[in-house]
């Protein structure tokens, strides 16, 4: 069995609503799939139940953080990529969409935190709501280019006050995400800016260290750490991958 690959699009949360209703009047589907992540990594006998169409798309996919959802249409296989990790591993006839729209719908709490050298924006979400934030921003020097001693004082300065803008980013999130939650667990963290820097923020950081586990791979696109971002990055948060797979007779 051969599949390949047809379309890719990515869609807000309110737009993939939107596109599935269209669907479930416009298009006949045979079944729908639900697959975590761990049944991916594990390669779990869900996919192998589903059939051989579904089996081979999903060998083609072959990893999703979030897991997957599934629908056989005739010789087409649609794949959402969640933006949300999947909870159970699920078959169904025709097209079902209760479990991703409860997955969408959840009023879980995401913390965001979005740095660049020079700023900061931290900020903290419950069912998609900012309810709690924090911007700053704090300068660093551009790159020296002279050579010598000169050059050396320079990038030991630069460190220094990188360092200082970790140290304040990690303070403000262990305050935001500790003291705002109202004794909610934060369910996810999504991290935004430049994955260098973010690696580098992310090996200083011990609070959130301890929290990796909950961080998601995906990096959020951000040129401006400020508010404004802040307010319009939950629909970044939401936005999912939608592959369209076809058989190859």
């Amino acid at each position: 069995m051969k599949v390949e690959k047809k379309s890719q699009r990515i869609f807000t949360r309110d737009s993939l609503i939107k596109k599935l209703g269209d669907s479930s009047r416009n298009l006949y589907t045979d079944r729908t799939v639900y697959i975590t992540h761990k049944s991916l990594s594990e390669k779990g006998v869900t996919a192998q139940m589903a059939g051989p169409v579904i089996a081979a798309v999903v060998d083609e996919v072959k990893h999703s953080e979030t897991g997957l959802v599934l629908f056989r249409r005739d010789d087409e296989v649609e794949v959402i990529e969640p933006p949300i990790p999947l909870s159970m591993d699920a078959i169904a006839e025709g097209q079902d969409i209760f479990l991703l729209k409860d997955l969408l719908s959840d009023p879980i709490v995401i913390g965001v935190v979005l740095l660049r050298l020079g700023r900061f924006a931290v900020g903290l979400y419950e069912g998609g709501a900012l309810v709690a934030s924090k911007t700053e921003g704090r300068y660093v020097k551009n790159r020296h280019r002279a050579g010598g001693s000169s050059q050396r004082r320079f990038e030991r300065s630069r460190e220094r006050l990188i360092r200082e803008l970790f140290d304040k980013t990690c303070s403000i999130t262990q305050s935001i995400f500790g003291n705002q939650s109202q004794g909610r667990d934060i369910d996810y963290v999504f991290m935004g800016g430049e994955k260098h820097t973010l690696n580098k923020f992310l090996k200083r950081c011990e609070y959130l260290g301890n929290m990796r586990s909950k961080i998601l791979s995906r990096t959020l696109n951000v040129e401006n750490p400020n508010r404004e971002t802040l307010e319009s990055v939950s629909e970044e948060i939401y936005k999912s991958k939608v592959t369209t797979y076809y058989v190859v007779r």
